[in-house]
C-alpha cells in the first residue's frame, strides 16, 4: 500500500489504537501529513471500551500512516479492521 497517497489533509479517518481492536479508537479530520510517515488529525469523536467518550475540545492526535506501524499487515492476513481507515 502506498501510504503517502492514501490519506490526505481534509480526510476524515477512523484510527484504532491497535489492528483489530475496535473498542478504542478516534475519528478525526486530518490536518497534516508528514514526510516521516505520520499524520495529525483533530479529534471529532473518541471511543473507549466501546463507549463514546465526550471530548469538548478538538484535541489533536498523531498516528502512523497505514503500512508504517508494527502489525499493520495483520489486517489483511487476519481479515480484521485496518488500524487507520478513511471514512469520509
Amino acid at each position: 500500500m502506498k501510504s503517502e497517497t492514501c490519506i490526505k489533509v481534509g480526510d476524515v479517518v477512523k484510527s484504532l489504537d491497535f489492528v483489530g481492536v475496535s473498542d478504542y479508537y478516534r475519528i478525526g479530520v486530518v490536518v497534516a501529513v508528514y514526510q516521516d510517515g505520520t499524520f495529525c488529525a483533530e479529534t471529532v469523536k473518541r471511543v473507549r471500551q466501546g463507549k463514546v467518550d465526550l471530548c469538548s475540545s478538538r484535541e489533536e492526535f498523531y498516528a502512523p500512516l497505514p503500512g508504517n506501524a508494527f502489525f499493520d499487515d495483520l489486517a489483511e492476513t487476519k481479515g480484521v479492521e485496518p488500524r487507520v481507515q478513511v471514512v469520509a
